[in-house]
């Protein structure tokens, strides 16, 4: 804590107020209405935009939302895999699953109007029989087009074309009239919300100056043309490029003074129009105006002198704080300021400085912290050293009995592997595979207990409980295959190999915890059930994943499985019931 202040800054304070002059409390009262009236310009274009930033997320998240819809029927009916009954269904199926669209037109890559899947509300609903050369070529290079808007009984629709592609190529179109009546709904919601209900505060316009939604509902239903309006007057639709086309004020044809914005969208060829009365706009500003001249004048009235050295002694201090608070968020800590003003800003400066040193030495000790918590995760699970960390994870030797799923991972006939590589190639081979089915492990939130020789240990279901441990562990398994058929690719041209792994999986309940001594010891897991998935490890065929009938019932029906039978496992009295997991 610094001294106290011998000369308090409310004194300095009170001095300088009897010292004002008329000069700058004038220049200050101008100063003021300026800065507010250039504030409030800015606050209004910046609250038009953010408006017209809303209505636009939900103009993309309705036509993405329709447009996710196509292409999913796009590519149902381009799935030659499904008999054409199946493909069909699935595409009616698809079109009811999506709120965006109540139908789909299919269209020849001509652009004729082959086929219509469509809800039974939209039977009044008809798609253009053809589709213009231009749109094809459109929706070709930009794999989708927003098409013209046509009127409809309950308010416009649009036109959203997308290519369907068969091995790259493209053999034809789906496209549907999207219906805008949640962006009209959108439209109302935010006109009484954001601008109190004033008739015209905000439209949509197409590329063709006609009005897609409305607040005045009755506006857009027929399409109305917006050209000739205030806010559109100079306007080219080229423009519309997802960037405000035009801010400012204007006069309306019945002589209202206006304030509006034009926002174009980003991937559509329309624009968003938000306007509001200028005295709307301005009314704290006139507001601030009336009071700011009444203070003025009785600041005025009181004030005599201005003490330009007091401010200058004022300013100065503050100057310095400013830049040390400058460097403070810089994060240069190791910089300390000096105030000799002898009142509260001294004080402050040395509260400042003093933190300053706080935080120098605390981000020393956090860099510190977090090298250690680095090199301990190299050799340790990520989450134990967490706990540990945290002092949630209990540091007593010994452990608790938990159920558990238990991997092992091993590489089929390395000895001839190795046989045939350098010592560092070997090594250098196990490190890829072993980074990999580290991340794979660690993906599905399970433990690396440990690495054998070219095998790997792991755990789900400890430290933390969880629920789904043997689904978590096949899961993992499945990923550890389906990566060593793109790792391989990679292995046949560096070191000229080809690995395959066996992989066996056990649930069942273990002793987890730590084991060794007071002074060396490792957090693993103990019991029957490590011993039965190491066995089933030793026996899986190359690229064959074996489960034990626990760990089947454990990780449910998710899984395709194919049942081995009892065999009887090295050092188990009864058989044990296999299943191969099948991928």
């Amino acid at each position: 804590m610094g001294a106290p202040a011998v000369f308090p800054f409310r004194t300095k304070l009170t001095v300088l107020g009897a010292l004002l002059t008329i000069v700058p409390l004038t220049a200050l009262g101008y100063a003021l209405m300026s800065k507010a009236s250039e504030t409030v310009r800015t606050m209004t274009r910046e609250y038009q935009l953010s408006v017209a930033g809303d209505l636009s997320r939900t103009i993309e998240s309705e036509l993405g939302e329709a447009e996710n819809g196509l292409e999913a029927v796009g590519r149902v009916l381009t799935n030659i895999d499904l008999p054409e009954p199946v493909a069909i269904q699935l595409a009616i199926n698809l079109v009811a699953a999506h709120e965006a669209i109540d139908h789909v037109g299919v269209y020849a890559l001509n652009g004729e109007l082959v086929d219509v899947i469509r809800e039974a509300s939209a039977q009044a609903v008809k798609p253009p029989e053809q589709l213009s050369e231009a749109i094809r070529e459109t929706a070709a290079t930009e794999n989708v087009v927003t098409g013209a808007a046509v009127p409809a009984e309950a308010g416009p629709r649009v036109l959203l074309v997308l290519p369907i592609r068969t091995a790259n190529a493209i053999t034809g179109f789906v496209g549907s009239l999207v219906s805008l009546q949640r962006v009209q709904q959108r439209v109302e919601q935010l006109a009484i919300e954001r601008f109190e209900g004033l008739p015209g505060s905000l439209f949509v316009i197409d590329d063709d100056m006609r009005i897609l939604a409305h607040s005045l509902v009755d506006r857009s239903r027929e399409l109305a043309s917006a050209r000739g309006a205030g806010a559109l007057e100079g306007v080219e639709t080229d423009r519309f490029a997802g960037a405000m086309v035009k801010s400012g004020e204007y006069v309306e044809s019945d002589g209202t003074e206006m304030v509006g914005t034009v926002s174009g969208l980003q991937t559509r060829p329309w624009a968003i129009v938000t306007q509001i009365p200028r005295d709307f706009a301005y009314a704290s500003v006139d507001t601030m105006r009336r009071v700011v001249f009444v203070v003025s004048l009785i600041a005025i009235i009181i004030a005599l002198m201005v003490a330009f050295a007091v401010a200058r002694q004022i300013t100065r201090p503050i100057q310095q704080l400013s830049t040390f608070a400058d460097d403070l968020a810089a994060r240069r800590f190791d910089r300390r300021v000096t105030v000799n003003t002898r009142d509260e800003l001294a004080v402050l400066g040395d509260v400042l400085s003093s933190a300053a040193a706080d935080l120098q030495a605390s981000e020393v000790r956090i860099r510190e912290e977090e090298a250690i918590r680095r090199d301990l995760r190299r050799y340790l699970d990520a989450d134990l050293v967490d706990r540990v960390v945290r002092r949630e994870q209990d540091m007593q030797l010994g452990g608790e009995r938990r159920e558990i799923s238990v991997l092992f991972a091993d590489v089929v006939a390395f000895t001839p592997i190795a046989d045939s590589l350098a010592a560092e190639e070997t090594v250098g081979l196990l490190n890829e595979l072993f980074t990999i089915l580290t991340e794979i492990v660690f993906r599905y939130e399970g433990t690396v207990d440990k690495f054998i020789g070219d095998s790997v240990m792991a755990i789900w279901g400890a430290p933390q409980l969880q629920p789904d441990h043997a689904a978590r562990a096949i899961a993992a398994a499945e990923d550890m295959m389906r990566w060593l058929e793109a790792g391989n690719q990679g292995w046949r041209q560096k070191f000229g190999v080809t690995v395959e792994l066996a992989i066996g999986i056990n649930s069942g309940h273990a002793v987890v915890g730590n084991v060794g001594s007071e002074t060396r010891m490792q957090y693993t897991a103990i019991g029957d059930v490590v011993n039965v998935a190491a066995r089933l490890e030793s026996i899986a065929r190359p690229q064959q994943i074996l489960v034990t009938h626990s760990t089947k019932a454990s990780a449910g029906d998710d899984f395709q499985y194919a049942a081995l039978g009892p065999r009887q496992l090295v050092g188990r009295r009864d058989p044990v019931k296999l299943f191969e997991v099948r991928l």
